[in-house]
């Protein structure tokens, strides 16, 4: 059976609806998976619908995958010593 980009990004979004706090690193995580392919991301938003979890869930990985898909990255600021 062939894995591909989109069960990838689906099964790592569900994993990191349940156990991830910090909503950077998450989003971080699922854009080195998703590589910027947009199709991908927008794929897998619609497969997390029909994944047999709860919703909250299913609410919370689409959030995320939905957050790297249409939100920019924020690039860290350095603060002057």
């Amino acid at each position: 059976m062939t894995v591909t980009l989109v069960d990838q990004l689906v099964a790592r979004a569900m994993a990191l609806a349940t156990d991830a706090v910090d909503d950077a690193a998450a989003m971080a995580e699922l854009r080195g998976v998703a590589r910027s392919d947009d199709q991908a991301l927008e794929q897998a938003i619609r497969t997390c619908l029909a994944e047999p979890a709860s919703l909250a869930t299913r609410h919370r990985a689409i959030e995320l995958l939905a957050r790297v898909r249409y939100e920019e990255p924020t690039v860290p600021t350095r603060q002057a010593p």
